[in-house]
């Protein structure tokens, strides 16, 4: 997979975490590297020089430095921005290369995993319709099932040379190509994060895949319409949804906490807990407004803009991302 540029000998070994401490200690100091991720929505650039790494967020540049790792190559930023941790406590900021995906860790926020563009994030689950059929990779096996031919063989995936492909070697031969889009499934309207395309004995099957999640994760969303009547000018709503089921922001006067779950078919949000502070008499009605939808929502979507929407029987609050 073509996803890390100017890596070459033992460079690429500190980054794909497979190589021994001898090859480890030969390598070129002043070999560079870069690289592009999306960890959830939030996308990064990484550029890299010996022990030294610069983490690109939004046109905001930060300096990062290598530190000490048990596997992969972990750099790290003191808060004071000044070189390397020297202990778990006082990183704030930290980027954890494991073969080509990373753990980022921005100001003491855990964000989703970081991954190159066309990756298969394991545990993977695609399906498509029309006929329907259903892919699933984990822990290195790919199983495939389409309606009335059953499952074919678990099969061991490989990356392929090109960007976002996988391929298995038993028979019969299996190619998944996943390009990173908004897919729909046109059965339940639900987005993925990828389309996804299987060849198999000479036939082709379309549809969509991974974790609906990464959708919603990676960035705050700041609410700019409840149900078709805007929002009140100044005022702030946010949702962030984290990686463990949690769901956080501002309800206008109140922060707000909770939880939500999405399934096959939509997206569910629990009632929210607030905090007890008073606000003026507009600001408290437009937070239950918010609050009241939250609870009624259904599914979500990402129009063709970036914007979130979470559907009620009502209508939709509209949301952008700022990370």
């Amino acid at each position: 997979m073509k996803t890390i540029t100017g890596l070459t000998g033992t460079v690429l070994c500190v980054l794909l975490a497979g190589c021994g401490a001898a090859e480890d200690e030969r390598r070129d100091a002043d070999t560079p590297f870069s690289t592009e991720l999306r960890c959830g929505q939030l996308p990064i650039r990484v550029q890299g020089k010996g022990e030294s790494l610069q983490l690109e967020i939004g046109g905001e540049q930060r300096q990062l430095q290598q530190a000490v790792s048990a596997s992969g190559a972990r750099y790290v930023q003191r808060q004071d921005g000044e070189g390397a941790a020297e202990g778990e406590e006082q990183e704030q900021t930290s980027l954890w290369f494991k073969g080509d995906q990373a753990s980022l860790l921005l100001d003491g926020v855990e964000y989703p995993l970081c991954v190159p563009p066309g990756s298969l994030i394991e545990p993977f689950r695609a399906s498509g319709n029309e006929p329907f059929w259903s892919l699933r990779a984990e822990q290195g096996q790919l199983e495939l099932n389409r309606l009335n031919q059953g499952e074919l063989p678990v099969q061991t995936w490989q990356a392929g040379d090109d960007e976002g492909e996988y391929l298995t070697r038993d028979e019969p031969p299996i190619r998944l190509q996943l390009r990173d889009e908004i897919c729909r499934d046109d059965m339940s309207g639900m987005p993925y994060p990828q389309r996804v395309r299987v060849e198999v004995g000479g036939e082709q099957l379309l549809g969509c895949g991974g974790d609906p999640a990464r959708l919603l994760q990676g960035g705050e969303w700041v609410v700019e319409d409840i149900l078709g009547g805007g929002i009140i000018d100044r005022s702030r709503v946010t949702l962030r949804f984290w990686q463990d089921g949690k769901l956080t922001g501002r309800a206008s006067c109140n922060n707000l906490m909770g939880q939500y779950q999405l399934s096959g078919e939509g997206l569910a949000i629990g009632q929210a807990a607030t905090t007890r502070m008073a606000c003026s008499p507009a600001l408290m009605e437009q937070e239950q407004r918010v609050l009241n939808s939250l609870a009624q929502v259904q599914r979500f979507d990402i129009d063709d803009t970036g914007a979130l929407l979470l559907y009620t029987s009502e209508g939709a609050l509209k949301a952008r991302l700022e990370h």
